[in-house]
């Protein structure tokens, strides 16, 4: 495909205020859409209204202007409507949330014609604050209402996107580690990417400080709180000792350049950026690298999210006993769901096998096979699911799923916690 034709697009949908980029192959970079009533602001407020009087929708800053005019109704913690399922009534019409989230992509995705006119999405990545696993279905799920399907979308973390963003600059920008400040409306963190340059490929592994029952928005109202003094502190207590080639600051905490002299005494060493569209761009980086026009192929990206091991079921396939891969390393932890189905033969367990990328250590987990149905020898099919608890916790699920109609199902069988 021609790269001038592709369009991939960068989507950092967050419960305030959502941001779009769309990456230039002219530029080489991604560029900011703002709103055609705001073109130097990028920030869309994440809102709906429906009109009484036309009962049409509007969007961003003209929702919550006609919202508070009273001329008609606002939708808006969409986040929070898609987590907890919620409904909302406007002029005696029911709406899900996911058909809101629906309605909000397809008003702001349009300001891309402004700049690409003719094309269709090749690639987009929307990233978010909070992977919840109900939050990114429903996008999904929007995203399939509008006729983008999963093979041309993505949804990442900003974790990710951070990852994404920083790699993807100049290579003397991060020849050390690299560093995030994110003040957002949870409040403030920090997000720390090292590189493994030992391994082949390189490996990017990145840290996440919570600092926001410090660092919140509600301090501002405090008159009795420094606020510098309490930034600078947690600053150079994160930044202690560490070999960081360059800082990056984002998020709205830092507006009205109350840090200013903070961030200055920062840049000691140290190249520093401060902006507020670096998630989205950092989203159309990987829309990028995974529409198949990378730079990235020699890094492995393994972030908070992400499992360090591979794993893999020990089993004979193809006339040999091999490891099938069930899941591989630097997979978001919430994605991992295989299913892989066994006949058991001459044997009491199975094995895992589980790798680290990290550590290169190799452990090999027997799982014994209890409560089997008595049948003849390879007249029982086993089902294994995999998942994942947490990044550092699997689940093994084994289930009778029978054989033929002559030995029908049982159902699960047993349950087992391995630690990866």
């Amino acid at each position: 495909m021609d790269n001038t034709r592709k369009l991939i697009v960068g989507y950092d949908l967050c419960e305030d205020y959502s941001q779009i980029s769309c990456y230039s192959y002219k530029t080489y970079e991604p560029i900011p859409i703002c709103p055609v009533e705001d073109e130097e602001n990028t920030l869309i407020p994440t809102a709906l209204c429906e009109l009484r009087e036309s009962r049409t929708w509007v969007y961003g800053k003209e929702a919550i202007k006609c919202a508070k005019e009273g001329s008609g109704i606002i939708a808006d913690k969409l986040l929070h409507k898609l987590k907890h399922g919620e409904e909302v009534t406007i002029y005696g019409q029911k709406y899900s949330a996911v058909s809101l989230i629906e309605k909000f992509l397809r008003k702001t995705l349009t300001l891309i014609k402004n700049h690409f006119p003719t094309e269709t999405i090749t690639q987009i990545v929307i990233t978010l604050n909070e992977m919840d696993p109900l939050i990114i279905e429903g996008i999904y799920e929007a995203l399939y209402m509008l006729g983008i399907e999963k093979d041309r979308a993505d949804i990442i973390s900003h974790g990710s996107s951070f990852m994404y963003y920083a790699l993807s600059q100049e290579r003397e920008l991060w020849l050390n580690d690299v560093g995030l400040f994110d003040f957002n409306e949870d409040g403030l963190s920090f997000y720390q990417i090292s590189i493994n340059r030992r391994a082949n490929p390189m490996i990017a592994g990145m840290e996440k400080k919570d600092f926001s029952d410090t660092l919140n928005y509600s301090v501002f109202k405090k008159k009795n709180v420094d606020l510098e003094y309490t930034f600078e502190t947690i600053a150079n207590t994160v930044l202690y000792k560490q070999i960081i080639s360059t800082l990056y600051f984002t998020g709205r905490g830092f507006d009205n350049n109350w840090a200013e002299d903070v961030i200055k005494s920062l840049c000691a060493g140290r190249r520093v950026f401060l902006g507020q569209n670096l998630y989205s761009k950092g989203a159309c980086y990987g829309a990028k690298e995974l529409s198949g026009d990378g730079n990235l192929d020699n890094i492995i990206l393994l972030n908070n999210e992400m499992i360090v091991s591979g794993i893999a079921i020990k089993a004979y396939l193809d006339g040999i006993t091999q490891e099938i891969i069930l899941t591989n390393a630097a997979v978001p932890w919430y994605e991992v769901d295989k299913d892989v189905d066994v006949i058991p033969y001459e044997t009491t367990d199975i094995e895992i096998v589980i790798r680290n990328i990290m550590t290169k250590e190799i452990i090999r987990e027997r799982i014994p096979l209890y409560n089997l149905p008595k049948r003849p020898e390879r007249m029982t099919r086993l089902n294994l699911n995999i998942s994942c608890i947490n990044k550092d916790k699997i689940k093994v699920t084994i289930s009778d799923m029978g054989f033929g109609d002559d030995y029908p199902a049982t159902g699960k069988l047993s349950e087992y916690l391995l630690d990866i």
